[in-house]
Parts: C-alpha cells; structure tokens; sequence
C-alpha cells in the first residue's frame, strides 16, 4: 500500500486543531510524510513529520515512535533540528512537530551540484559530527545518517535532522531490515555491523557520516549494486576505491581521515565524533567555519568596491585581494568544539565563558588566533594566551610596508599598553574580519 496524502493530510489537520494549517507536502516515504504547517498561534512556519499507522509494518512502532521521538526532542544543539511537540490523533496518525528548515538537503544538494568543493563538504561534515557528538554524549546513536537526514538553511548552516526514529523502527521490526526505503536505515549509508545486525553505537553514525562525505567528493556513494542486499554484502566485505584516485585535490591528510572513518572494524574507526571533528579541522582547517565556501564571493564583493574607486591604486588592490589566500579560519558561534577545546587548553577561553568568534591569518603567523568571547578579548599562542576585558578592547589597524604591502592589527586596551595581534594581514583578512568585529563591537 502507497500514502494516501490526501487522507494524511486530512488527519493530520484533525490532529493538530484550529492553531494549525497543513500547507504544501515537503517530502515522504515508505509510511511517513512531512508537511509544511502554518503555526498561527506562533506565526511561523513549522515541519511536521506525520505517519500513518495504517501501513506501519509492527503495531509495536506507534510506542516506540513516540518514545524515540521525545527522546530526541530533548537534544539542543545548533546543528540539530529542534523538535517541539509529539502527539497522534485516535489510532490514526502520529506526528512530530519540528523546525521548518528553509533551504535544501545535502541529497537536492548533490543532484544540482553532482559532487562539492572540498572545503564544503568538509564543513558540512564538521558540523554533523559536532551534532552526532552532542547526541551520543547523551545516549542518542542516529542510526540513518544520510543526506537526506542532514538539511542546509538559507546561509548554508547545517542541521541534523531525524535521530532516533530509526531505532523505534528497528525494534518494532527487525526482519524488515534490510527492505529497501524503510527508516531502519538506508543500504548505501549502513555500517558493515549495521548491515549484518550487530549491535550498533555511535561509531556506527561515524561510518555513515564517511560514506556521506565520500559521496559529496566523489559524486557517488563508495558502494553500489542492484539490490539493498548486494549493498549491504559490500558494505561489509569490500573495501572501497581510495577517494583521492576518484578526487585528486582531496588532502593527503583528509582522505586519511575518510578512511579511518570507513574502517570495516569498529575499533579502528574514530571512537568519538568529537575526535572525528577535531581530525576534520586539523586536516581542512577551512571546515571550522559553519556555512559554505565564501572565498569567491568576498573577493568579488571587494573588487566591486575598489573598482568603483577608479583609481589605478584600486586595481593594484583588486588585484592584491583575488591572489592572496583567504584567512585560515574565520568562524562565529557557534564554534565547533575542537576550537573550543584548543582554547581552553592554552587558557584563552576562561571557564563559563562561550567563545563567539575565532579568526586566524593564513601566512606566517598561522599559529596565532584571535579570540573574542562574551567576557573576553584574547590573542591565543602556542605558548599560551593574553587575555583582556572584553569591554576594555578596541581594534585599530596600522600600514605596514615592510616586506610588502600589509596591515598591522593592533588592539587598544584600556588602562593598558597597545597589543599588536597580527603584524602583517592581508587586505582580504581585513575584510574578512572587519564586519564581524563591528557586530562585536570592537571596531569602528
């Protein structure tokens, strides 16, 4: 039997009452729809998952349903889709009730764009593990990341959606687990211990999420075949073709990571996603940014500035701008938690305080960063950190020609001797810097 949408959708308004409207249809498959719904006590708008227990493969899935989904809905995190209410109606429909993200999947992604930059899909899975990390820490394993399941709002900021659901469905139904479109798991996306009925953890997300970034490099999922089984027997047997022989301007040091990553053996995989998202930054310092890649856009941005100038000084700039390399990371909250950690580690980042925005230069003074948190202003070193009062702080630049043409980041401190962060930034550092800092306050 197929959904019936119009009778769902029906139900569905019936469920949810007069403060609601049931508008367009945004997805569905196997015994579950999603709908667009007009919050009219709220204004706004909101996703509601919505299944139809009439076509439910175990009677035993309404329970668990419900239970797995306020489970989920307990988790907070900026890269998770936040769930607002459970509930079902008669014996009829089940439904939850969770942000309306405005944008795209990875999966509509990927058929417009076929594979992304490197960079992107970095970014993209930093910020899902940063989400499976948060999730795991409290006893919640995914069990269907896919590109489906992971979601892009309008600036390219990544939430994970679906945790949890695929368990309730495993449990209610465990011989169906290998049907093909069933929320148990999808076959292209299942750990070798998934597929073969294991016992499965968070390392088994860890596996999926490989596979995901594979297929945003390589435009393809490492395993195919003509049936979920052939699938699943590769995902458990065959080792996949090495991703720099499909993209050769993958780094040495990320294909390393997607390797590790989709490790047969659960034991030789990263046994955290924390530590998954630490060896992403450390291999692509670019994925600690949130967002997609921007380097073409602020290049383009100041070259219509500067040549609206007119001037030949301007163009000499234009071109200064398009052939320096970008910062090296330049990222606002949320900041991901492998350079929160690092902060804390060399004391740059005080206990209690949230940092809100990182920046560090690409050029010789890359082991350098800029901190500024809620409380505080720090210059972050290697051999450790200044610290100011982050009321106390103002930020000046200064020429500096030595060496070439380059600015000198100075930090005004009240009651306390100028601080020279940086010596020597790029044009396109300043840039690149300059509006966040104005949202922060620190500059003019």
């Amino acid at each position: 039997m197929s959904l019936d949408l119009a009778t769902l959708r029906r139900r569905l308004q019936k469920a949810l009452g007069k403060e609601f409207t049931v508008g367009d249809l945004l997805g569905e498959g196997g015994f579950a729809a999603v709908f667009r719904v007009r919050d009219n006590s709220q204004h706004r708008d909101v996703a509601v998952k919505v299944l139809d227990l009439g076509l439910t493969p175990s009677p035993g899935l309404a329970e668990r349903f419900v239970r797995e989904a306020r489970t989920s809905g307990q988790l907070e995190h900026p890269h998770i889709v936040p769930i607002y209410k459970v509930g079902g109606y008669k014996n009829e429909v089940l439904y939850i009730v969770m942000r309306c993200v405005d944008g795209r999947s990875v999966r509509q992604l990927l058929e417009r764009e076929q594979r992304l930059s490197v960079v992107d899909a970095a970014r993209i899975a930093r910020q899902v593990a940063d989400a499976l990390g948060y999730a795991h820490g409290r006893g919640i394993v995914h069990r269907d990341v896919k590109p489906d399941n992971v979601l892009l709002d309008g600036s390219g900021h990544v939430l994970v959606t679906d945790f949890g659901i695929a368990k309730a469905a495993q449990e209610a139904s465990a011989s169906q687990l290998t049907t093909e479109g069933m929320v148990v798991g999808t076959p292209h996306y299942m750990s070798p211990e998934q597929a073969t009925g294991e016992r499965v953890d968070g390392r088994s997300d860890i596996y999926a999420l490989g596979v995901v970034l594979y297929q945003m490099l390589a435009g393809t999922p490492p395993f195919e075949g003509e049936s979920a089984q052939s699938v699943l027997m590769k995902q458990a047997t065959v080792e996949p073709v090495p991703i720099r022989q499909l993209r050769g301007d993958v780094p040495a040091a990320l294909a390393a990571v997607i390797e590790r990553m989709l490790a047969k053996d659960p034991a030789e995989r990263y046994q955290t996603a924390e530590e998954l998202s630490r060896a992403l930054v450390d291999a692509l310092p670019g994925a600690a940014r949130d967002g997609l890649h921007t380097g073409r856009s602020i290049a383009a941005g100041l070259v219509r500035v500067l040549v609206g100038l007119g001037a030949l000084a301007g163009l000499g700039l234009v071109a200064f701008a398009l052939f320096s390399g970008g910062p090296r990371l330049s990222v606002s909250a949320p900041v991901p938690d492998s350079v929160t950690q690092v902060l804390r580690r060399q004391r740059g980042l005080p206990p209690g305080d949230v940092a809100l925005y990182v920046f560090a230069p690409r050029g010789a003074e890359d082991t350098t960063l800029l901190l500024v948190a809620r409380r505080v202003v720090s210059v972050v070193t290697p051999h450790g950190a200044r610290v100011y009062a982050r009321d106390s702080v103002r930020v000046r630049y200064r020429l500096n020609l030595r060496g070439g043409l380059a600015l000198r980041m100075i930090l005004s401190v009240r009651r306390a001797r100028e601080d020279t962060a940086f010596s020597r930034l790029s044009i396109r550092d300043v840039y690149e810097m300059t509006p966040r800092l104005r949202q922060l306050r620190l500059s003019p």
